[in-house]
């Protein structure tokens, strides 16, 4: 149905903490979201792949990751990507700096994410696409070895976080503003090259301008502006701010999300809106 409204919800950073991994999954069980990826270097790997196992239409994709984690690949491998104990760069900021000042080999970066999807797909799980921790796969280098991801490891599907959507939600602060409007650049151009190379993505997507504080206003503003196509919202929902906020040194609304996440309210907005609920695996 050429108007039809489909949406994909999707939790990043599955796997970071067990207060994140807790949220993910009773925001799929008694709310919205449809979708996750996961971190293959996260401390809490091993129980979300337990738990995913229970539960097979959350759709589960691969938070391809290059900063602030432990490194999958043998720290010696990539010596250039990694500091001494093994960590990747701490922040996006320091590992762009080093990536476009040459300290970074592009062999170090390409063996640490087949490193991160051979440890999932290891693990049993079904990779429904590729996202990117901080959305550094928007790099064009980066973008190449993702490229050469899927067709490794079958994946075909990808987020182009292009935030193309203007709903009434709450206020943007100037350098989020300023970020977003430089990631949905890259967006579309990679956007381009990933469909060029037959692969499928959302038509749509929300998320960065509001990333770590999509609360319930947020969700009743947004929901009846969607467009028609598919759409994805990127979520980050978690259990213990204050925990999660002394482990990530990030001051997300955590909690909130989650709350509004699994808001009756939201799930019958939806259906008055007769928007459907799907995963990236749903798209062909």
């Amino acid at each position: 149905m050429p108007n039809a409204k489909r949406l994909i919800v999707n939790s990043d950073d599955l796997a970071l903490h067990a207060s994140v991994n807790r949220a993910i999954f009773q925001a799929h069980r008694g709310g919205i979201v449809t979708s996750t990826t996961i971190l293959a270097g996260g401390k809490a790997f091993s129980e979300a792949v337990q738990e995913i196992k229970q539960i097979p239409d959350l759709g589960v994709g691969l938070h391809l990751c290059l900063v602030d984690q432990q490194s999958v690949a043998d720290p010696e491998r990539i010596s250039s990507l990694v500091d001494s104990g093994g960590m990747l760069p701490k922040s996006y900021a320091s590992f762009i700096l080093r990536y476009f000042t040459g300290r970074i080999r592009s062999e170090h970066i390409k063996a640490e994410l087949v490193a991160q999807a051979a440890k999932a797909v290891d693990h049993g799980l079904k990779l429904t696409h590729f996202d990117g921790h901080q959305h550094l796969h928007l790099l064009p280098e980066i973008a190449a070895i993702t490229l050469e991801l899927g067709t490794k490891f079958g994946v075909q599907r990808v987020r182009i976080p292009q935030e193309n959507i203007l709903p009434q939600t709450g206020p943007t602060p100037l350098m989020r503003k300023l970020q977003g409007k430089l990631i949905s650049k890259l967006a579309a151009k990679r956007r381009n090259e990933f469909v060029n190379a037959g692969w499928l993505t959302s038509d749509h997507f929300f998320g960065f301008s509001r990333g770590g504080c999509m609360h319930l206003e947020d969700w009743l503003g947004l929901i009846p502006s969607l467009p028609a196509g598919v759409t994805e919202i990127m979520v980050h929902p978690g259990d213990d701010n204050l925990n999660l906020k002394s482990h990530t040194g990030t001051d997300y609304h955590w909690a909130e999300e989650l709350a509004a996440l699994i808001n009756p309210e939201v799930k019958q907005l939806l259906r008055d809106h007769n928007i459907e609920l799907i995963n990236f695996g749903d798209l062909c």
